[in-house]
């Protein structure tokens, strides 16, 4: 009874429910144990990190440890500040940040108006001036002891103002207290200028602000989310900059005499007696850049470079910015000092998934005595299919795994492609099924025996083969090798090929347009990626492929279904192909056709769709379904006249037939190695590429397939770890951005918590 498939899938099922279950309780109990220091990694972004290795243009990125950071836009910054004030309190090394804040949430007259401030003479005055964003005040204090930062102190309100106050004006800001406060410890001016006494007039200064201070970040993170979603605004905070650690060799005399590794050494440790380790008030991580005195210094030495004071403001606004974005949208791709946010969708996904459960459990005795198994089957896969959601937000949408960014390693990436090379080749079979393309044989013309071309078993195996690169591709970031882009299109290409040759040899075998035939490939293609969706809160079109799969399906069968009598004969098949294909560009790439057709699906299915990226993707492959819509006219053309399967090469007898064998073998090598050599040789970037990509990306495509049936050999075996994952490639393909991957693809995830918290 163990053989049913139907009790296979149960026990299936179970396993995977089972595995699911382990996986959160273990989970629950690393971020309870390991997460109380850190719960919603605000000290990964504020006291530790590390340089990215070195990208192939030459940069690098600060990237915190077990958290991702973001690069917040000026329209961010903007929705972020709210018009509010922004306050900056200190010396010339506070000052600078003030200009980079200026810098990152200026546009239009705000950034004349900030030009002209910039060229003022005065480098001690207080500054001020409005943006679009926000009012930017600057109070020279290096004491930290001025009347205008303690009335700035006093009047920190730490919470938001109340939506009953109306829209913010610029009457009110000055009424209202700072969003932000970013006060510079007065650690260079007490050791410049302070003689012995310099370690007491820092003491004095920092016990002056400490009863000011708002409570820590990670004591109301959860708080700060509910008040984002409730009024739109963020929860007030100050920061406190550590005694920064000057480029010592760089220093003039006078101040190298002063300013010393011990009288700034003893300062912070003042400062970490004050505030404990696990508070969020000081970003102590701007002592732990690794540095190189020539980039990351002014030439004073007591000034960091514009990229490393950026890189400060930055990891401020993330700190300051992240919770209340990541409350505004799920897909928002920051994890530093966030919480998990709410999400409706995953809540009922997890009600169904224990419904499902215990009706399937239930119903399982009932299947064994009644054979009926209908309602379990029904069961089974809804479950499996909840059991995958409730897996994509878990792994990706809450913050239980850590989030981790990308690098390409050519070296890593060509062993994991050797490794999946390996493995796929040791798992060769003998192929003993006949090779039929069709899935039904009730409408088979007399006589016809399948297609020889490309079995079914043939293109699971190519499509798997390719996903397994596409995978690595993905994980290992390889996008950023020009080389590998070029290979990995092929691929895409090659999936497009396969599926258009199979729906046409389909439809041309049984002539079933039925509706309901259309309604069930159209729900396998996309059920996964508009559920994710919806659970995800991302766009229908980040995952790209099921849309353009089905983009792709409903032009070849349209094509089909008008004047379907007609499909036999050749004449009329190509001239459809050809009107088609004119048509499929202009809806293409006619500007405003697929902004129309998205605002249609959203009004009909609630979907958003990015018509700019579905031009682009669609684009890209405009011609090769295509090229598999006439090979597979042409290869059903043959197999119903000829009665016997096509393209059996090395099967001839005759000296004839042995030498168009050796003439086309050699031929499709040539042709794909030209292929390789012209688009690695003379096509020097992605634009040009993308440009050829679309007229020359079927050179290879036949070539490889008819090469992989060049011998009967290579015909009878096929490998059966790439045919299992190419049954499955479209699943495979949307599940990586979630379990995967993390954030749309972007990053990847990290069992547990990252190291060096």
């Amino acid at each position: 009874m163990s053989s049913d498939p139907e009790l296979t899938t149960a026990h299936v099922s179970t396993l995977n429910f089972c595995i699911l279950l382990i996986l959160l309780l273990t989970t629950l109990q690393t971020r309870h144990e390991v997460g109380l220091r850190d719960p919603h990694q605000c000290l990964a972004l504020l006291q530790n990190g590390t340089w990215s290795p070195v990208a192939p243009d030459g940069s690098q990125r600060w990237e915190p440890r077990g958290c991702r950071m973001v690069e917040h836009t000026t329209d961010s910054l903007c929705t972020c500040l709210n018009g509010r004030k922004v306050v900056f309190v200190g010396d010339s090394t506070i000052r600078q940040l003030f200009w980079n804040a200026g810098k990152k949430v200026t546009r239009g007259h705000s950034e004349t108006r900030m030009k002209r401030i910039l060229q003022s003479d005065n480098k001690h005055a207080d500054i001020s001036f409005r943006t679009d964003c926000a009012q930017l005040e600057f109070i020279w204090d290096p004491w930290l002891n001025s009347t205008a930062l303690y009335g700035i102190l006093k009047a920190f309100d730490p919470l938001p103002p109340s939506p009953r106050e109306g829209t913010i004006t610029e009457m009110k800001v000055n009424e209202l207290s700072p969003v932000l406060v970013v006060l510079g410890a007065p650690g260079f001016w007490a050791a410049r200028y302070g003689g012995d006494d310099y370690l007491n007039l820092f003491k004095r200064a920092i016990n002056g602000i400490v009863p000011y201070l708002s409570p820590d970040l990670d004591s109301n993170i959860s708080s700060i989310m509910t008040t984002t979603r409730n009024s739109g605004g963020v929860t007030n905070k100050i920061f406190l900059t550590p005694v920064g650690i000057p480029n010592y060799e760089s220093l003039s005399l006078n101040r190298s005499k002063s300013i010393t590794p011990g009288r700034v050494e003893a300062m912070n440790n003042h400062l970490a007696q004050v505030f404990p380790g696990n508070s969020t008030y000081i970003p102590w991580v701007f002592n732990k850049f690794p540095v190189r005195p020539g980039k990351h210094f002014d030439t004073d030495g007591l000034h960091a470079s514009e990229d490393v004071a950026s890189l400060r403001l930055d990891i401020i606004f993330n700190a300051f910015c992240n919770t209340a974005a990541s409350a505004r949208s799920r897909s928002f791709r920051g994890t530093c000092c966030v919480a998990a946010p709410e999400n409706d969708v995953f809540v009922a996904a997890c009600m169904l998934l224990g419904l499902a459960a215990g009706f399937t459990f239930g119903a399982r005795r009932a299947l064994e005595v009644s054979g009926d198994a209908a309602g379990v089957r029904f069961g089974l896969a809804f479950g499996n299919i909840l059991i995958a959601l409730v897996w994509c937000w878990y792994a990706d949408g809450a913050s239980f795994l850590g989030k981790a960014e990308r690098h390409y390693q050519q070296s890593a990436f060509a062993r994991a492609c050797v490794i999946w090379l390996m493995v796929s080749a040791l798992s060769s079979v003998q192929n003993t099924q006949q090779p039929d393309g069709s899935s039904s044989s009730k409408r088979v013309p007399p006589g016809y025996r399948g297609p020889g071309y490309m079995s079914r078993i043939q293109s699971n195996e190519m499509k798997g083969l390719m996903q397994g690169f596409i995978l690595l591709y993905h994980y290992h970031y390889a996008s950023q090798a020009l080389w590998v882009y070029k290979i990995i299109r092929l691929f895409i290409a090659g999936y497009l090929y396969i599926s258009g040759y199979a729906h046409t040899q389909y439809f041309l075998t049984t002539n079933d347009f039925s509706v309901q035939r259309l309604i069930e490939i159209l729900f396998r293609i996309n059920l996964l990626s508009v559920s994710l969706s919806y659970m995800m809160g991302t766009t229908y079109t980040s995952y790209y492929f099921a849309p353009v799969a089905t983009f792709w399906y409903l032009v070849s069968y349209m094509m089909l279904f008008i004047f379907k009598s007609r499909n036999r004969d050749m004449r009329w098949l190509l001239f459809k192909v050809l009107l088609t294909t004119k048509l499929t560009e202009w809806f293409i790439l006619t500007p405003g056709v697929l902004e129309t057709a998205s605002k249609i699906m959203y009004a009909l299915f609630f979907i958003s769709i990015d018509p700019e990226e579905m031009r682009f993707r669609l684009g890209l492959d405009r011609y090769i379904p295509f090229v598999g819509i006439v090979v597979a006219a042409l290869v059903h053309r043959a197999s119903v006249r000829r009665a016997r399967t096509v393209l059996q090469l090395g099967c001839g007898k005759t000296t004839l037939s042995l030498r168009f064998t050796r003439l086309l073998t050699a031929i499709c090598i040539g042709g794909v190695l030209t292929f390789l050599y012209v688009t690695q040789t003379y096509l020097p970037d992605k634009k040009t590429y993308n440009h050829m990509h679309p007229l020359i990306s079927w050179i290879p495509i036949l070539g490889y397939v008819v090469l992989r049936n060049s011998t009967r050999r290579l015909r009878d075996r096929f490998l059966s770890i790439p045919h299992y994952l190419g049954s499955i490639s479209l699943e495979t393909y949307v599940l990586q951005y979630h379990i995967w991957l993390c954030g749309d693809a972007t990053a990847k995830l990290t069992v547990g918590y990252a190291e060096g918290r």
